[in-house]
């Protein structure tokens, strides 16, 4: 059963928690990759372990893909309440695939192309009742041709350690919905097209990602406390680190685990732990200690919904504020931001480096959605990139250890370095650790600690610009937006627009010229982000000349490109 080709097709999986919606997603995801198909993928799922309402969206395509889409091309819908959640984006041209006989009989709207398949009679009948998500997924297998061999492939290697039995009892509900599909008549045109060529690729979510950016940059300690959306951080390294010799500790609760984060990087170690929101909050007195005592760390903040408890699982991009100036008294650090899953491996090995370098907390904020959302990216060469050790001392002369230098930055000693005791401090200090009080002696460590950050913005790639010459408008954003907004620049250009962005991945210190040069080539400037307040927007308008339009949204959900051209337009018109 073949359809018309196309080269980008959006799929999106819902149903109730625990019916395996997650799986069947996975599963597509991994296929298509293996195949050699771009995929970007996007999930949300309740906070509650079981039951609710979970999503998943495929997106694959032959050329490369930046975000997860508008909507889908195809819904597969498992239960009543999947299709009620969706049925307002069944638009003429889309299809939907979805139990029957169910708890449900869908109202299809005129022009939505409709197949009914037994998924959970199906399963019942093949004395499998857990199966249904199989079936779906061999439906949609055959209906919109997607690469079977490799679903084949993946599953037989996802279930193997259960044995020859799951992996048969699987594999035939998925030949069992390829049948039940290939006997309906497929009226729609999508199918998924073919690669041009297979390149060597892994699928992995932004959260793993940073686990292994961690593992590449050197990591030697991580403790962290769980919490949702950030806990697969620290699943990931607690399977990879112990392979290195490093250590992982389980911490009781969020304060504990930073404060051991900075035992670890004063006795040389590289250190980090990941958090969301609520444990950043609780982390800010410790990142003062770090900013005070000079020692290097990276804390990862997966930002979820807020303020409070919030919306745990689902995304936005509302910490900026938090991550910058959270804490009491003056005291600074280094934020960086993630765009995509490859960024989360590359800009984890920057934050170690500049928190090596710059002897001071770095702050690496990713989201809800790209926690979750899996990419395939190049498999990276640890070979290929370059890391920084922090400055050491060299043993002669009395060592000082905040001893004031031409660049701020004084080497550091290990514990039981020969000659090189010394105190680490919350309180001021003079250059040799010891306590002091002197009104010229803050404002002068005050001053080595802030002055040695003003050259971080030379070790940090500048942010790219994307597109040339002058535009009528110019859109600054941040975070896993910058990949709708590359998509929505497409299509706007396509239309004779003249658009262009700027995609910062450094947020503090604000490379506040590079946000000049930009703006000094649009006649206006829009900023989009998932926040309330228009947190970057703020900072731009507080540090730089400019006075962007703030575009802002937090219901949960990212922004699609659709969203993007929609306002671009209507600013333009």
């Amino acid at each position: 059963m073949q359809g018309k080709t196309k080269n980008d097709l959006i799929i999106r999986i819902g149903g109730e928690g625990g019916e395996g919606v997650i799986s069947v997603g996975d599963f597509i995801t991994q296929a298509c990759a293996r195949a050699g198909l771009d995929v970007y993928t996007f999930k949300t799922f309740p906070a509650e372990i079981k039951g609710g309402y979970a999503m998943y969206q495929v997106r694959a395509s032959t050329e490369r893909v930046y975000n997860q889409g508008d909507i889908f091309d195809v819904l597969c819908a498992f239960n009543g309440e999947a299709y009620n959640m969706n049925r307002a984006f069944l638009r003429p041209g889309t299809a939907i695939v979805y139990d029957s006989p169910s708890d449900f009989t869908p109202d299809i709207p005129e022009g939505v192309h409709a197949y009914p398949i037994p998924m959970t009679q199906t399963a019942k009948e093949l004395n499998n009742p857990r199966a249904k998500n199989m079936v779906a997924m061999g439906a949609l297998s055959e209906l919109f041709n997607i690469p079977v061999e490799s679903l084949r492939e993946v599953l037989t290697t996802k279930f193997a350690r259960k044995g020859e039995d799951v992996v048969q009892g699987n594999l035939k509900a998925l030949e069992r919905g390829r049948e039940l599909a290939a006997a309906l008549k497929k009226t729609d045109p999508w199918a998924i097209g073919t690669p041009k060529s297979k390149q060597e690729v892994i699928v992995m979510s932004g959260n793993n990602a940073i686990g292994l950016g961690a593992i590449i940059a050197g990591l030697d300690f991580f403790s962290a406390y769980p919490i949702t959306p950030a806990t697969e951080v620290a699943i990931y390294v607690a399977k990879h680190l112990p392979k290195r010799g490093g250590t992982l500790i389980q911490a009781e609760d969020e304060i504990a685990s930073i404060s051991q984060v900075l035992g670890a990087s004063y006795a040389g170690k590289k250190a980090m732990t990941s958090t969301s929101g609520p444990g950043l909050a609780l982390m800010s007195e410790m990142l003062g200690m770090a900013f005070m005592a000079e020692l290097p760390c990276v804390v990862v903040d997966v930002q979820r919904g807020g303020p409070s408890t919030g919306l745990p699982t689902k995304h936005e991009q509302s910490d900026l504020f938090l991550a910058i100036h959270g804490g009491h008294g003056d005291a600074g650090r280094i934020v960086l931001s993630v765009e995509n899953v490859k960024d989360c491996i590359d800009l984890t090995v920057v934050a170690f480096n500049l928190a090596e370098k710059y002897q001071c907390p770095v702050l690496l904020l990713s989201d809800g959605s790209l926690a979750f959302s899996t990419q395939s990216v190049p498999c990276p060469n640890p070979a290929d990139y370059k890391l920084v050790e922090r400055k050491r001392w060299n043993g002669e002369g009395e060592y000082q250890r905040y001893k004031f230098t031409e660049d701020g930055i004084s080497p550091m000693a290990d514990p039981g370095t020969p000659g090189g005791l010394h105190i680490a401090t919350g309180l001021e200090h003079s250059e040799s650790g010891l306590p002091s009080y002197a009104s010229a002696n803050h404002e002068a460590m005050q001053a080595k600690r802030f002055n040695k950050l003003k050259n971080v913005v030379n070790d940090v790639a500048p942010a790219e610009v994307d597109g040339e010459g002058a535009a009528d408008l110019g859109i600054i954003t941040w975070g896993s937006t910058i990949g709708v907004v590359r998509e929505a620049l497409q299509r706007l250009r396509a239309e004779g627009y003249k658009v262009k962005g700027f995609y910062p991945k450094l947020l503090n210190p604000l490379p506040a010229q590079q946000f000049e040069d930009f703006g000094a080539s649009c006649k206006r400037l829009l900023l989009p982000e998932v926040n309330f307040q228009g947190q970057l927007a703020h900072f731009v308008r507080a540090e730089t000349s400019l006075r962007p339009e703030s575009y802002t949204i937090c219901g949960g959900m990212p922004f699609t490109p659709e969203m993007i051209v929609n306002k671009v337009k209507e600013i333009l018109a």
